[in-house]
């Protein structure tokens, strides 16, 4: 089950956070993505990289619940070019080559 983590620095606590849904590469395998999700994850990017960090755009790090989209992976890097959503993570977002092939020998 997907989860998400609520970080309270001020107690030094993290506290885990189950979200219902399906991931972003569940939907892609079912043809159930809708161009809103790539809109939404387009947003956190502006965030992201005004703050010089990437996230890891991998499918399988993104579960939608009520058409919301959450980022449930936890791993954050510095910025750079060739990782970023454009020119990394969209590949995955669709029935793309480098989707299939993924699928196809994991």
């Amino acid at each position: 089950m997907p989860k998400m983590l609520d970080i309270d620095i001020e107690n030094e606590r993290i506290l885990k956070e189950y979200i219902e849904g399906d991931t972003i590469f569940d939907m892609v395998k079912a043809d159930r993505v809708k161009s809103e999700y790539a809109e939404q994850v387009k947003a956190m990017c502006k965030l992201l990289y005004a703050n010089n960090t990437n996230i890891d755009y991998f499918p399988t790090n993104f579960v939608v619940q009520n058409e919301t989209l959450y980022y449930i992976d936890y791993e954050c890097n510095d910025y750079m070019e060739e990782w970023n959503f454009e020119n990394w993570g969209i590949k995955y977002w669709s029935k793309t080559p480098e989707f299939i092939e993924y699928v196809n020998t994991h």
